[in-house]
């Protein structure tokens, strides 16, 4: 299909705030433009299930991070590979070279609205962000999640210490934490966290800007290999 056809098709015709973004994506790359050709059905579909702003900048960071990760052409990516016997899985599963394949999630720290954020708790949000998407990791799948914020001011050490101090609660068996994040216990806790390969921590304003800051998960049962973590760091320019 061309452009244009994409355009209207995902859009209905219609002016939309996202046009803008994903019509500079399609001009510049043909290997984002045969993604959401492929994937339309599904794209036009969310794009009709959201219709706040917040949740339209929230779709707008995840079509990003797609665009971002074909600009290394190691990567391939199925969107919304959904599983079965799970009603919310991974945002992409990315396959690199033809060997290894891993999962995305996508989510953005909506602070915008909170001017008054601290530091302090601005990265302690981010630890809870984290938590909260656990219950989405498939087993036996590395898992890496992208985390966009309005305004980075995170450092690798605040990310590392916010991460540790996630697990001393729940070593301390903090039921009203666990519960909150749809865990049952400590051992249900850790059971997902070692599926969580690696944290990406990135600017959400467009152009992508900034530093990439990230954490390994040195309890991770599948981590990435150097070389497909090497590809996936410079897709987001890191």
């Amino acid at each position: 299909m061309l452009t244009d056809e994409l355009l209207n098709y995902i859009f209905d015709d219609q002016p939309h705030l996202l046009t803008q973004s994903m019509a500079a994506w399609l001009a510049s790359s043909r290997r984002f433009t045969a993604f959401v050709a492929t994937f339309r059905d599904k794209i036009r579909k969310k794009r009709r299930a959201t219709r706040d702003d917040e949740s339209l900048l929230d779709l707008r960071l995840e079509w990003e991070t797609a665009f971002l990760l074909l600009q290394e052409r190691t990567l391939s990516l199925v969107y919304e590979p959904q599983p079965s016997r799970q009603l919310r899985g991974p945002d992409f599963a990315v396959t690199y070279t033809t060997s290894i394949t891993f999962m995305v999630e996508v989510t953005r720290l909506r602070t915008a609205a909170d001017p008054e954020l601290t530091q302090g708790l601005m990265t302690e949000r981010v630890a809870d962000t984290i938590c909260g998407k656990l219950v989405q990791l498939l087993p036996q799948q590395s898992h890496i999640l992208v985390v966009g914020i309005e305004a980075l001011h995170l450092t690798q050490s605040d990310l590392a210490a916010a991460m540790l101090r996630i697990q001393h609660r729940v070593e301390r068996n903090d039921t009203t934490f666990l519960q909150r994040h749809q865990l049952r216990d400590r051992a249900d806790f850790f059971r997902h966290y070692q599926r969580l390969s690696e944290v990406l921590v990135r600017a959400s304003s467009l152009p992508a800007a900034g530093p990439l800051v990230v954490w390994v998960n040195p309890q991770a049962k599948y981590p990435l290999p150097s070389k497909v973590r090497t590809a996936l760091y410079r897709s987001f320019g890191g």
